[in-house]
């Protein structure tokens, strides 16, 4: 065994090479991101971005059907995207042993929500949770994941949250130990066709029901795996009242602990099903429980309805009426909650805190996206026209200063919401506003529905030739996979003419022309496709690839009036006001010239 430093999803990578993972897929997202590219690494590893989470899921499927241990990787935004496909291998259940990584970032720190999908998978799908309390936890749960995978034949699910995503720590690692296995794949149509057919050998019943029953029959060998699970245990403590952790809810009440300075009565649960006897026996010493997990009282739910059921009478206080029902957990959050249920009092009502001011989010300095939000603000100021957005780094544009996109949901929803807005009966332009790797993931089958039904609305593709929002992942449309520089890129503009789409094109750093293009397009009937291309300077200025000539801006004091609205309305970072001028900080400004076209005064120069 061996000790390093380790990020929670290089930990999480560790365990699965360890546990002979041979097919990783996935798609960018935080927290989980960096998971996948820890395992493209690892030799004897092919990993890859999916175009989406359905389609890693569905990849990581094949693999496990085809006899070699597989991964599939994303967020919990991503998991609802890929909820089809779970719904269906929890039926059939998997080959070798196959995880579904599921991370969730409570209080949405990085995320349009904050979600809970132990929810999805386990209290809807029947899937087997592990939810680690640390890091080191999180590297041996996966590799047990694996096992228990195969042994069962159940598809396993870890759920780790933002905490431990990006959590560093020691790990005391070993060495890969499973062996190299043939890839073969043996036909079983009634366990892998999943189809309302009549099963003849169950009596003529249909294969769904059959399926769920198995799934139904598994559940009891699960929940003996879990009564028995090196990760979940009690600890004796002082107090009459017991505490039940779950997850990093164990973590913070640690944490907690040596800040109230007694041993409390502690039951750390990190498996989905629950320990039932377990818990039983801890709840039987108490007459009030603390249930502490992040979010959704899925486990107190859990243990109420046991508690119900073996007539245990006790209070049993968390998220679904004593603790804050939203929002991440804190050490000083769980320190309260000890301090109120050891006194026999409700936890304390939230104090509204001071606000402290934030930077608002924006694009980098030089960034391709500005100028194009910058045009797009000037033509709807004129036209009317109302801009549904989507996920990216172009998203920044619906906050301070520029207050453009009107809506943000989920990955493609832009297109659909603008043509219903469209039918709805509004009369000025609609425009959608989706990142190149998002119009891949799920925008094509939105425009897809628009051309169809004869929509007449306005996408524009900011097409900058990665996904820059989750570290510069590829995408088809960038001409390389995760480790294949192949130069075939998929032109989305070619995509969307051949789908019926009339194409315009611009270069987004130069603003008038783009601004020029956006009211034409708006114009026109049907559906228009605007490809605003030019490459993302974070990651291809460091290659000496800029889409732009590069200018030294300055400011002329002479004739800048101080009005500001270079910094109010377009916000580059680079941009300030000090002593009522406009002000360039020459440390940070990439001379894209971009905010040349803003100021009408002719100031910037």
């Amino acid at each position: 065994m061996e000790k390093q430093f380790m990020l929670g999803n290089e930990a999480i990578a560790r365990g699965a090479f360890e546990a002979g993972v041979k097919v990783v897929a996935g798609y960018p997202g935080t927290p989980a991101t960096e998971i996948v590219d820890h395992c493209a690494a690892y030799p004897g590893v092919y990993a890859e971005w999916s175009t989406n989470e359905k389609h890693a899921f569905e990849v990581a499927g094949g693999a496990s059907l085809t006899n070699q241990r597989s991964l599939a990787v994303m967020k919990h935004n991503g998991t609802n995207a890929a909820a089809d496909f779970l719904m269906h291998i929890n039926f059939t259940g998997v080959k070798a042993g196959m995880v579904l990584i599921s991370a969730d970032d409570p209080g949405g720190l990085s995320s349009q929500c904050e979600e809970d999908t132990r929810v999805l998978i386990h209290n809807y799908a029947h899937v087997p949770v592990f939810d680690p309390a640390n890091i080191q936890e999180a590297y041996e749960m996966t590799k047990a994941a694996f096992e228990l995978s195969e042994q069962t034949e159940v598809l396993f699910a870890l759920r780790p949250v933002m905490r431990i995503n990006h959590a560093g720590g020691m790990i005391t690692y070993g060495d890969k130990t499973s062996v190299e296995r043939k890839a073969e794949f043996i036909p079983d149509r009634s366990r892998f066709v999943m189809s309302a057919v009549v099963e003849k050998e169950y009596g003529g019943e249909l294969r769904p029901k059959m399926r769920h029953r198995w799934l139904n029959n598994k559940q009891n060998e699960l929940k003996a795996i879990m009564e028995t699970s090196p990760f979940n245990w009690a600890e004796e403590g002082e107090g009459e009242v017991g505490f039940i952790a779950c997850g990093i809810g164990y973590a913070f009440l640690k944490e907690a602990e040596q800040i109230y300075g007694k041993k409390l009565p502690v039951l750390k649960i990190s498996t989905l099903p629950l320990p039932e006897q377990k818990v039983l026996q801890f709840v039987k010493q108490y007459k009030r429980i603390v249930v502490l997990e992040e979010i959704e009282p899925v486990v107190e739910r859990l243990i109420k309805q046991l508690c119900f059921e073996n007539k245990i009478m006790l209070d049993v206080l968390g998220r679904e009426g004593y603790l804050p029902a939203e929002g991440e957990l804190s050490a000083n959050l769980v320190l309260t909650a000890v301090e109120s249920a050891v006194a026999g009092q409700a936890f304390p009502n939230a104090v509204p805190g001071n606000y402290i001011p934030a930077r608002t989010r924006t694009q980098c300095s030089g960034c391709s996206h500005r100028g194009l939000l910058a045009a797009l603000q000037a033509v709807i100021r004129k036209n009317g026209g109302i801009v549904t957005g989507d996920i990216g780094c172009h998203d920044a544009g619906t906050f301070e200063p520029m207050k453009l996109q009107a809506t943000i949901y989920c990955m493609g929803s832009s297109i659909p919401m603008a043509y219903g807005i469209k039918a709805a009966g509004f009369d000025k332009p609609a425009y959608a506003l989706i990142g190149d790797s998002t119009f891949f993931h799920n925008g094509l089958t939105g425009l897809a529905s628009a051309i169809a039904n004869g929509a007449n609305i306005t996408v524009i593709v900011a097409y900058n030739s990665t996904t820059a929002m989750t570290g510069f992942q590829p995408h088809p449309g960038t001409g390389r996979s995760l480790t294949i520089e192949h130069g075939n890129p998929i032109d989305p503009g070619v995509v969307a003419e051949a789908m019926g789409a009339k194409v315009y094109r611009c270069n987004p750093y130069q603003v008038e022309e783009t601004a020029k293009v956006l009211a034409e397009a708006a114009e026109q009937e049907g559906v228009k496709v605007v490809i605003a291309e030019a490459l993302c300077y974070l990651k291809f200025g460091r290659e000496g690839r800029v889409s732009y000539i590069s200018r030294d801006v300055s400011i002329n004091t002479e004739v800048c009036n101080g009005c500001s609205l270079c910094v109010r309305t377009f916000g580059c970072p680079s941009m300030t006001i000090s002593e009522g001028k406009a002000v360039i900080d020459k440390s940070s400004c990439n001379g894209c010239g971009v905010c040349i076209w803003v100021c009408k005064r002719g100031a910037i120069q």
